[in-house]
């Protein structure tokens, strides 16, 4: 039997094996943070790095999602320059843009690897744009929301990959006015003016020789002290350092469901009313038709992220986000805030209880996409964020206790 190990941000490797898991039991797995995912047979035999884990997958696994030898130095191109999204993306989304533009899929005309792999390695950019952004790049846009829903549907989820809403109606363009021209001036010297209306009188001659200078010119001249003005403003602006993203500047709250339904228009969609400690209960829709029966997410207590963005779920808007955590092999298990919680109570990360949460996340910034891989289960089954940058651990907790799951351990949270 092999094992594979995949790295913790190795999502495009993710969805390949989940896509194809159904078809083979042949394969244990484990995340790690290990720097590269690497596939282990039982005679000792290994394969490392995700392209090349991606085409093993498909080629011993899954034939379907290979492409004719004719089209296989373009599926290899397009595995390689993905491999760097994380460094040039705007570049590659250009990129893709034009080579989608009369394509259904990546490579050929059936789903291949490369379609997953891309999806999967584009997606927390596409997930950062803004409605408007997306329209710049119409078939970009038209591929991913097809994959998500088509081939990654099932398997995204379980690799990290949430649906992300796309409005695919475009905006309406306004039109533009041009300014009216003005009417040309009449010149001195013209037929329609006398040599008596261009001669100014004695008078205005003397009046215009000790006149003081006028509003127009005192306007033109520079204020005293502008330009220190001008400067000091420059070296505030200067001096703005950009926003540093920490766990603190997500707005978490315990929550408590008292209201749950499906959604009338997608059937993975449930539509939740929850009480968040406000005047009235926030509408949530979450993707957990397929995961968690509807009796058990009905009146209970969760932990919800509250100042993302809110975002229209097939016709109905989101205003928050319930927590989950999800397994390597796809089971998924709402993260609980300890017993006693009260709806609207604050919940945090050890360590960064005094930082102040934004009103709203600027989706610009991608806060909530640089914290994420970070939020993961411990052995211990209790909600956690690893800091990247020094591997410590920081428990999710409110006053009363630490936020937990039933059993998943090492299990990713968003």
């Amino acid at each position: 039997m092999a094992a594979l190990t995949f790295a913790t941000h190795d999502h495009a490797t993710k969805l390949c094996y989940h896509y194809i898991s159904s078809i083979t039991t042949n394969i244990t797995v484990n995340e790690s943070n290990v720097e590269t995912s690497k596939l282990t047979h039982s005679d000792g035999n290994s394969i490392n790095g995700s392209n090349n884990l991606i085409s093993h997958l498909a080629e011993t696994y899954a034939r379907e999602l290979t492409t004719i030898e004719a089209e296989t130095g373009e599926l290899k191109k397009w595995l390689e320059d993905t491999t760097t999204i994380d460094k040039n993306a705007t570049e590659i989304a250009k990129k893709l843009d034009e080579h989608l533009a009369s394509r259904t899929y990546l490579v050929g005309n059936k789903l291949s690897a490369g379609d997953l792999a891309t999806f999967a390695r584009i997606h927390g950019y596409m997930a950062g744009l803004p409605t408007q952004k997306r329209f710049e790049s119409p078939n970009l846009t038209r591929w991913f929301d097809f994959i998500q829903h088509t081939a990654a549907v099932e398997a995204g989820p379980k690799a990290g990959l949430n649906l992300i809403e796309i409005d695919l109606e475009a905006p309406r363009v306004a039109k533009k006015v041009e300014p009216r021209k003005p009417k040309p001036e009449k010149q001195a010297g013209s037929s329609t003016t006398t040599a008596a209306e261009n001669e100014p009188a004695k008078g205005d001659r003397e009046n215009k020789a000790n006149k003081k200078p006028g509003k127009e010119a005192v306007e033109k001249a520079p204020k005293k002290g502008g330009e220190k003005k001008d400067a000091a403003k420059g070296g505030k602006q200067a001096a703005a350092a950009p926003i540093s993203i920490v766990p603190s500047l997500l707005d978490l709250r315990v929550g408590h469901i008292v209201k749950v339904e499906k959604h009338p228009d997608a059937d993975s969609l449930y539509v939740e009313q929850i009480n968040v400690g406000e005047n009235e209960p926030r509408t949530v829709v979450s993707g957990l038709v397929n995961h968690i029966p509807v009796d058990q997410m009905q009146d209970r207590d969760v932990v919800l992220v509250c100042n993302l963005k809110p975002a229209a779920m097939r016709g109905i808007k989101s205003f928050a986000m319930v927590l989950a955590a999800t397994s390597l092999e796809g089971k998924v298990e709402l993260v609980e805030p300890p017993a006693g919680s009260q709806p609207g109570e604050r919940v945090y990360f050890e360590g960064y209880k005094e930082g102040s949460p934004e009103p709203q996340l600027n989706p610009k910034k991608k806060v909530w996409e640089t914290l994420q891989p970070g939020l993961i289960t411990t052995s211990n089954k209790e909600a956690s964020w690893t800091d990247g940058t020094d591997q410590s651990v920081h428990l999710l907790r409110t006053d009363k206790g630490v936020c937990t799951v039933p059993t998943v351990v090492n299990a990713s949270i968003k």
